[in-house]
């Protein structure tokens, strides 16, 4: 019976748990993302940061996520004129986000990005982002894609990248960012796992579980009512 009631525990700690969620203090109209175990985030992108102004020589050298609670990811102008201004990052340009600190059995990427795109009044092209993992040059579209514009004013773009069907194990990935004419103010990077699905025997123990530890706590309740 104890070892019954151990693996019931068990079971119903694992059924009712409830993924990772991080406090999300990159930017209000940045969501959290349900599942993620690590994240990186990127916020006030201009001369203006408190606690040091960000310039464009920190970004070529790359810069750390500055969030609070994030990893080890760094982010890099490859080339371009983005530079930071007083409101976060202006021009055109390619960045990189790049990380080898990878959460076992890693499912997706989810990549948020707080990106106002002027392309369209400045004849630049629209941004894109690719994904390619373990060094190589893979430059992967995105599994899915959603936008929430707020008419140029902090617009908010998601990429979500689904690996589970990947064979190679992941050691690192990089996120290019090709950007047209953009004001850039934040970014989230978000490393999730899926949730386990438990076999329809693990339900069945639960409930035997369940019914003889009701049982039990029924005998101790009649016992100390005698």
């Amino acid at each position: 019976m104890q070892k019954i009631f151990k693996k019931t525990l068990l079971l119903a700690a694992l059924l009712g748990s409830v993924s990772l969620a991080q406090a999300n203090a990159v930017h209000a109209n940045i969501s959290d993302v349900s599942g993620s175990l690590s994240f990186d985030g990127w916020n006030e992108l201009n001369r203006n940061r408190v606690g040091g102004a960000l310039t464009e020589a920190q970004l070529l050298a790359g810069t750390v996520a500055n969030v609070a609670g994030s990893g080890d990811a760094v982010l890099s102008k490859l080339s371009g004129s983005l530079y930071p201004a007083g409101s976060g990052l202006y021009g055109n340009g390619v960045l990189s986000f790049t990380d080898s600190s990878l959460v076992d059995g890693l499912s997706s990427l989810v990549f948020q990005g707080i990106i106002n795109d002027f392309d369209a009044q400045f004849g630049s092209t629209p941004f894109s982002l690719t994904l390619s993992y373990n060094g190589g040059n893979q430059a992967l579209a995105a599994s899915s894609v959603s936008s929430v514009l707020n008419g140029g004013a902090s617009d908010l773009h998601t990429y979500t990248w689904d690996l589970s069907g990947l064979t190679a194990p992941l050691s690192s990935y990089t996120l290019t960012l090709n950007a047209g004419f953009t004001q850039m103010l934040a970014f989230q990077i978000d490393q999730t796992v899926a949730a386990p699905v438990p076999e329809p025997g693990s339900y069945a123990l639960l409930a035997c579980g369940l019914a003889v530890i009701g049982g039990v706590a029924r005998r101790r309740q009649q016992a100390g009512s005698r």
